[in-house]
């Protein structure tokens, strides 16, 4: 259902919230104009509507089925890897793209679907879900997406390929009568399509392996793609996303500009019917929420922050005594929010730093660098517990073994901790929501 109150602000607990932006009226504008939307859906490995190939596997964070992928977990993965694989469009084991490459697909988007899926009902384009990401038109005709039409053999292509080679037909019979897909403007299909020999990249992943290579797909980090927009059903996905989209900024593989925006569903109203063009603009604003707001902070926070770390790791340090070392590697404290003030001031200072798989991890100095591994964990804990009460930041230690890189294995880390860090199929998890709005959902 809809909430009651679309445009509610929620405490931010270091967090971000809702609220109106400096600019609002032009950036509703550009985010209201017309888009595309990727849908993401439920795929079942088990049956013939499967993806023709598939990832053999995803990073050790990846928290997924065997048999089944949700489009809340398939969503996320596409964040966190910036990458949209290009598939065929299997259905009951047919091909639904008819050519030699793949692609990507895009329908229009539209904010009644969205309402009508949330609701129960079933929307106008039967593509549609809440799980999705969209891009300006203008956008993506500029990056290569373009729409497709349909022959009466029921096969697509590229409009414009479609319509000149119906010209080139002299016969009445010969002629292919072409439409557009569905017949209706806003159910066009739009497609990226793969540009190379997929053939070979397929062969080259069987010969060699996975390393260093991927599937081919639609790279959502190039900045060509700037202001993409994220759709998911609920506040909780919305915080999920946030930390995929946070943690790719700070390990600078995109911009702050290349996500615009992440709508929630639950905070459209319950119809759009009737409203003017300004009211349904409203109704999108009052449903996104400010992911980027934490990335504001005021100069004392950045200011102090960093210095009651060091203040702390330090403090702890003198309290343990040296002995000597039995286990060598690094050791650093794992902070599982990535938006609260205190972190992101680290951040700023560079004295936390984010690995390839997304963990936020604040080196804990030379000084207790020079200690044995197992000591510096119990530091770690024992920090860990002080920023919890003092704070409410949830952390762990986490230490890489005979390495003092954060990226190397074998690598050990503290018990609950995590989060969004793991990508998951997040629906029912209520530990990624600050307290106010977890007590707004009793």
């Amino acid at each position: 259902m809809a909430s009651s109150s679309p445009s509610k602000k929620y405490e931010s607990e270091g967090a971000c919230i809702f609220k109106p932006e400096l600019g609002m009226h032009k950036k509703v504008y550009q985010r209201t104009g017309p888009r595309i939307a990727h849908y993401f859906r439920y795929v079942d490995l088990t049956s013939e509507s499967r993806p023709d190939f598939i990832p053999e596997a995803f990073p050790m964070n990846f928290q997924y089925d065997d048999e089944h992928w949700s489009p809340g977990f398939l969503l996320r993965a596409a964040v966190r890897l910036q990458h949209i694989l290009a598939t065929f469009g299997i259905r009951e084991g047919e091909r639904t793209i008819h050519s030699a490459q793949p692609a990507v697909c895009f329908a229009s988007f539209s904010l009644a679907d969205l309402i009508a899926v949330r609701d129960g009902f079933r929307p106008h384009n039967d593509a549609a879900t809440q799980y999705a990401l969209t891009l300006p038109v203008a956008v993506a005709e500029k990056g290569g997406i373009h729409p497709v039409v349909e022959s009466n053999g029921g096969q697509a292509r590229p409009e414009d390929r479609a319509i000149h080679e119906s010209q080139e037909h002299k016969s009445e019979d010969a002629r292919l009568k072409f439409k557009r897909s569905r017949n209706n403007d806003g159910d066009r299909e739009w497609r990226w399509q793969h540009a190379g020999n997929y053939s070979r990249r397929i062969s080259k992943i069987e010969m060699d392996g996975w390393e260093g290579h991927t599937i081919p797909g639609l790279k959502l980090s190039q900045k060509k793609w700037s202001g993409i927009g994220v759709v998911v059903p609920d506040m909780v996905s919305a915080r999920a996303l946030q930390y995929d989209i946070i943690s790719l900024i700070d390990r600078k593989i995109i911009s702050e500009t290349q996500f615009d925006h992440i709508l929630v569903c639950e905070y459209l109203p319950a119809s759009i019917e009737g409203l003017s063009e300004d009211e349904v603009r409203i109704a999108f604003a009052n449903a996104c929420y400010d992911f980027k707001s934490c990335l504001n902070l005021s100069a004392m926070t950045c200011c102090i922050s960093p210095l009651d770390f060091k203040a702390r790791v330090l403090q702890q340090a003198a309290l343990v005594p040296n002995k000597p070392n039995v286990e060598e590697g690094g050791c650093w404290l794992w902070f599982e929010d990535n938006t609260h003030e205190y972190v992101r001031a680290l951040v700023k200072a560079n004295l936390v730093k984010v690995n390839k798989h997304g963990r936020y991890l604040a080196s804990l100095g030379d000084v207790i660098g020079q200690k044995d591994l197992r000591e510096r964990e119990k530091i770690a804990l024992k920090l860990s517990g002080d920023l919890q009460n003092d704070f409410g930041i949830r952390s762990t230690y986490f230490s890489v073994l005979n390495s003092g890189l954060f990226d190397d294995i074998p690598f050990f880390s503290g018990e609950q901790c995590g989060g969004a860090y793991y990508v998951a199929d997040v629906t029912a998890d209520v530990d990624l929501l600050t307290t106010s709005e977890q007590s707004s959902l009793k």
